[in-house]
């Protein structure tokens, strides 16, 4: 008896050392991204000459050279000298504006599907992975949710609000048709319902409302599990974005309209905050409001503030008319201007991938680099923390393991030392 078990596991053990030597149809699968500087968004210091596997979509394996081994088969980008960071999250995106002010009323579902599918597209091959729509035109944001997700759509993922709501005649529809008209506690709780059932992501409020229909929305989305994005500032009445802080909404759209109080109870209550600086400042300066070049401007003070009192916040564009056509750029300005007041490098990058996923709610998947989650990077030249502008130099782009932008610098190599030229 003791020799049929001792023989079985014998051949047991020799089995699996068979399929450690013999690569696997798996194994050639693998994508590795190798001898890179990573900062993985978590907020440590970089890890030095890392090792990143990626298979079926997701991290396999994060560490460093010699902890993590590469399976004999598997395609090898060699990132030596480069810095890998995640994808780029954007927390406040419209993917339906229009991008010139001649035209904005031409808005209907079939521009608004184009518009949609080339700011998207846009906006991925400068790194920005993954965004929120903060509000669309109908649904056409939910059937670009559905196109992404069968592989339609080569863009940014997106996560969505569907139609954001407002009391008739709010902010939402005050310029574009671009929001749910609802009036009463029990019309903005169905409000909420029927967001969800199209598929949004989270739920963002705009005002005008009455307390009490804030009220009725964000139990509806918190008993439904559903994250509660509400808008700073209207008609600078100061009532609107203090109740939503009252009443826990989850996260303030806009760094304008918050009081010292607002601002201090947003600290107090662990609620999030997408600041919106730069287009702010770049719609004032067409108001004949420049840019102050000496002083910060009063966006810049108020996000100061909310450093201060410990507001995590994350990085979103909110562009609208021709800034449209900055982007992915004003992206960019707006994680500098992050850093230039107050956030270091390491930390506006965490705001740009991990805070950015737990607006979304989505930081069980996405924002950081770690084994079993969907794998997003990209590879830099140069290194952000000595300087943040660095982190435009984005040479390859990896969306839930597909290379979607590379440099002819870059080869993928088989690990036994065959090279193929990247498709891209």
């Amino acid at each position: 008896m003791m020799k049929t078990i001792k023989k079985t596991i014998v051949v047991y053990m020799g089995i699996v050392l068979l399929g450690l030597c013999i690569p696997t149809s798996a194994q050639k699968d693998v994508l590795a991204v190798a001898g890179c500087s990573l900062i993985d968004g978590t907020g440590i210091p970089p890890l030095e000459d890392a090792v990143i596997l990626i298979q079926g979509g997701k991290f396999l394996a994060v560490g460093k050279k010699g902890e993590v081994r590469i399976p004999e088969g598997a395609r090898v980008i060699d990132a030596q000298g480069k810095t890998v960071v995640p994808g780029l999250i954007d927390a406040h995106f419209h993917m339906c504006y229009p991008n010139n002010r001649e035209k904005p009323f031409i808005l209907n579902e079939p521009i608004a599907s184009f518009r949609a599918a080339y700011h998207l597209h846009k906006h991925l091959m400068g790194g920005i992975t993954t965004i929120l729509d903060a509000g669309a035109y109908r649904n056409v944001s939910v059937m670009a949710k559905q196109a992404f997700s069968e592989g339609l759509l080569l863009g940014s993922r997106p996560m969505i609000v569907a139609e954001r709501i407002n009391a008739t005649g709010g902010h939402g529809v005050s310029r574009f048709p671009m929001a749910y008209e609802a009036d009463g506690p029990d019309e903005f709780r169905k409000a909420v319902r029927l967001q969800i059932k199209k598929g949004a992501d989270v739920i963002k409020i705009l005002p005008p409302y009455t307390k009490e229909e804030l009220a009725a929305a964000i139990e509806e989305a918190h008993m439904l599990n559903k994250t509660v994005a509400a808008h700073s500032g209207y008609l600078r009445n100061y009532d609107y974005i203090r109740w939503a802080v009252e009443l826990d909404a989850d996260v303030i759209m806009h760094a304008y309209d918050l009081t010292d109080d607002i601002i201090l109870n947003m600290g107090k209550k662990g609620i999030y905050g997408v600041p919106t600086m730069t287009i702010m400042m770049k719609l004032h300066a067409t108001r004949g409001k420049p840019i102050p070049e000496d002083k910060p401007h009063e966006y810049e003070i108020i996000f100061q503030k909310m450093k201060a009192a410990g507001i995590k916040m994350a990085v979103g564009t909110d562009a609208i008319y021709e800034f449209m056509n900055e982007n992915p750029d004003l992206y960019f300005e707006e994680v500098e201007r992050f850093v230039k007041n107050g956030y270091t490098p390491n930390e506006a990058i965490v705001a740009a991938t991990r805070i950015g996923a737990e607006v979304l709610a989505v930081s069980d998947r996405l924002g950081t680099i770690e084994k079993g989650k969907i794998a997003d990077l990209l590879v830099i030249d140069g290194d952000p923390l000595d300087d943040i502008r660095n982190l435009r130099k984005v040479s390859v782009i990896i969306q839930g393991s597909k290379v979607i932008k590379g440099h002819k610098s870059f080869l993928l190599k088989k690990s036994a030392g065959a090279i193929e030229d990247l498709l891209h």
